[in-house]
């Protein structure tokens, strides 16, 4: 089973819905397929070394777009793959709790709830 979970990601032209890989060994928000994010009209805002899977370093372009995770949406950091798959980050998870449930296939995120606090005199 690979852990597969739905989000929006979009830029200046367009916005889709996709289904990622949820990747929890990527710190980043997403990855694209190339075809997909050029359909997109993502903004070239940097390019940054990254450490792959297997120890080795690369050079990378970083694009700005935006993500929409659970019904809320926030810009987002996007790499470029040539994969077909899109990966879902951890960065994009961040104030979620990733359950995957590998015997009945199923991966299930939600926002976790906030504390409500009460203010002292």
């Amino acid at each position: 089973m690979t852990p597969t979970f739905k989000v929006h990601a979009g830029g200046t032209r367009r916005e889709v819905e996709i289904v990622g890989i949820v990747d929890t060994g990527f710190d980043g928000d997403l990855c694209l397929p190339t075809d997909l994010a050029v359909t997109l009209g993502l903004e070239l805002v940097a390019a940054t070394n990254v450490e792959l899977a297997d120890g080795s370093m690369k050079k990378e372009l970083v694009f700005l777009g935006t993500a929409k995770l659970l019904g809320a949406r926030s810009t987002a950091m996007i790499f470029l793959t040539d994969s077909e798959d899109a990966l879902i980050g951890t960065t994009l998870l961040a104030g979620c709790v990733l359950n995957i449930d590998f015997d009945q296939n199923k991966v299930v995120i939600r926002r976790k709830k906030r504390r409500v606090t009460k203010a002292t005199r």
